[in-house]
């Protein structure tokens, strides 16, 4: 078993999974926003957000983990420490996508695991690649072909940035932010994203 990456407080993560073969976990327009509804349920509470895109077979996510004095009056903290572990804030996203799983099983008459494995995690620690997750995340109906524009997907972040309606707990105004204004933004998401 390889050694995961711990989800501690304060800090910003790339939190990505696939489905398992060539599944898909997300049919119609209802699982999507059940899979949503879940993640303002289990995590909003625990993370603010950045972006995200939902795709048929794999989903990402950009947060940060709130800080502890706020993780605390949601989850139980170790007893030995009187804070809120890793492990603890990592089961939070485990009892979303499982809570998922089950649901979508049942609704398609199907069993065993949707996703590839246990959810991804990959720390961002610098502006540049806070900018660069944001545009990768919503370029990737763009890239795999689902869309021509990004603003054409429907399941992503990246059109709550122009509608004050949807997506209310994204963090808007702390993307535009590193953005340096919404006309940038927009400019950066107008070109193809290359690592």
């Amino acid at each position: 078993m390889q050694n995961r990456i711990p989800l501690d407080e304060g800090l910003y993560y790339h939190i990505y999974n696939h489905a398992n073969g060539q599944d898909d976990f997300f049919k119609d327009k209802n699982d999507y926003q059940n899979f949503l509804n879940r993640y303002v349920k289990y995590i909003v509470p625990i993370c603010n957000t950045f972006a995200y895109c939902l795709m048929p077979n794999h989903f990402h996510f950009f947060v940060q983990v709130k800080p502890e004095n706020d993780l605390i009056k949601i989850l139980k903290p170790n007893q030995e420490t009187n804070k809120v572990d890793s492990k603890t804030i990592s089961y939070c996203f485990s009892h979303c996508f499982n809570g998922y799983t089950q649901a979508f099983n049942k609704k398609y008459h199907r069993n065993g695991n949707l996703f590839k494995s246990t959810f991804k995690r990959k720390p961002v620690k610098t502006e540049k690649y806070f900018v660069q997750l944001v545009h990768y995340i919503h370029s990737n109906p763009v890239k795999d072909g689902f869309v021509e524009k990004i603003e054409q997907w429907e399941y992503s972040s990246y059109n709550s940035f122009f509608s004050n309606n949807s997506d209310k707990f994204i963090r808007k105004g702390t993307v535009i932010e590193y953005f340096g204004d919404i006309e940038n933004f927009k400019f950066i998401h107008q070109q193809p994203f290359n690592l």
